[in-house]
């Protein structure tokens, strides 16, 4: 009994060290000498990676573990989390920990948690430290919630002052890292320049892909003109004008480019609306009768263009956008237009080519981006003598 008793300890044993690093990843360490040892390193957690280092040296069979003071930092090389060794006051105590390195600047950003709960240090040139304590949801009144809000950001907010925009994110935008850090970074851009160039050591996925996209949904409301042309044996026939109201809906995908530049974006939309016109007419072909001539479709319209968004990093930013559109009407009905010429088929059009332009802005809406634009576009069919002009205002929220 004893040796079955024996055997399963040594048993357990070899599987708790079999498995104990179970989450290797590429790295090196830093030592206080500032020498670089690569090899590998063993993720834990946010909370153990702060107070121990799990790392294998190339070459060697063994895991050293280290602790804050042991090595200068450490960090892992596939997604550039980066610890450093620092000395700060978490809840009134002065410890020593692998902190995470987020943004290092005129005002440099660290990351530590700790039983659940996140800090983030801000730390000026001076070695002005200011501390935002992130312990879960705030709740209370409304007054009680400003007030605990202001309390953690109120030395944060103080490192930031010479900026209303940070003073105003801060206060807008969840603590999280990936927020302060962009707070953070654009603060030390317009006015810590002197330290040099920002460096931010989070991986950050989304701006690390070449290709980025997002899905648009679009609602508008425009003011339509379709203009007729007769065909070419009908001499006598004027052009015919008819305007309307267009509803219209779109949805689409913008396409963005964040390692080449963060102002452009190309743009595919697709725009569905309804036409429905009427206006008093002289036939010709009907012994010059008046009549009233109607047209109605439902307009495909699809846009492959531009947008240029001039301020991007700031909470409202005028945009241009523009690019090439095609019409195509389907579902067409119509009446007294016999003097010209639709297309191929009875009540058919061919498709209008030409272009669109818009002027507007992108506004923070939630955790989105609310596009308000006011928009033209002009179409024409050679084949079908279709002119289609369109003056609308959109508002389209991107996903």
């Amino acid at each position: 009994m004893k040796k079955q008793l024996s055997f399963l300890l040594l048993f357990l044993l070899s599987l708790t060290t079999t498995f104990a690093q179970v989450n290797p990843q590429r790295g090196y360490v830093i030592t206080n000498q500032n020498d670089t040892i690569s090899g590998t390193i063993d993720y834990l957690s946010d909370a153990k990676n702060a107070y121990e280092c799990h790392f294998k040296a190339d070459g060697e069979n063994q895991y050293k573990t280290y602790q804050p003071g042991d090595v200068r930092a450490y960090r892992f090389t596939d997604n550039g989390i980066f610890y450093i060794t620092k000395t700060l006051t978490v809840d009134g105590e002065q410890k020593t920990f692998f902190a995470e390195y987020l943004l290092q600047g005129g005002v440099s950003l660290f990351h530590h948690k700790e039983k659940g709960n996140d800090y983030y240090y801000l730390i000026d040139e001076d070695g002005k430290t200011g501390i935002v304590k992130n312990d879960g949801v705030i709740s209370g009144t409304p007054q009680e919630v400003d007030r605990k809000k202001r309390a953690a950001l109120r030395e944060a907010s103080q490192l930031l002052v010479k900026s209303s925009k940070a003073q105003s994110d801060l206060w807008k935008k969840d603590i999280t890292s990936e927020n302060l850090t962009t707070i953070v970074r654009d603060y030390d851009m317009e006015y810590c320049t002197a330290a040099g160039d920002c460096v931010q050591f989070r991986y950050n996925s989304k701006k690390s892909r070449s290709i980025g996209t997002k899905i648009r949904l679009q609602v508008a409301a425009g003011l339509g003109t379709v203009k007729l042309s007769p065909t070419d044996y009908a001499y006598d026939t004027e052009d015919v004008a008819m305007k309307t109201f267009t509803p219209q809906i779109g949805a689409g995908i913008d396409f963005f480019f964040p390692r080449a530049s963060k102002h452009w974006s190309l743009q595919l939309l697709g725009v569905v609306s309804k036409w429905s016109m009427s206006k008093d007419i002289l036939e010709f072909f009907n012994d010059k009768k008046m009549s009233t001539a109607e047209l109605k479709f439902i307009d495909l319209e699809l846009q492959v263009g531009a947008a240029y968004s001039f301020m991007p990093e700031n909470d409202i930013s005028p945009v241009l956008r523009g690019g090439l559109v095609v019409d195509q009407p389907v579902a067409i009905s119509m009446k007294h237009l016999n003097s010209f010429h639709v297309g191929k088929g009875e009540n058919s059009i061919t498709a209008a080519v030409g272009f669109y332009i818009g002027a507007g802005a992108d506004i923070p809406f939630l955790r989105h981006k609310l596009r308000l634009t006011a928009e033209y576009k002009r179409t024409h069919s050679n084949f079908s003598g279709l002119t289609i002009n369109n003056l609308a205002v959109s508002a389209g929220i991107t996903l």
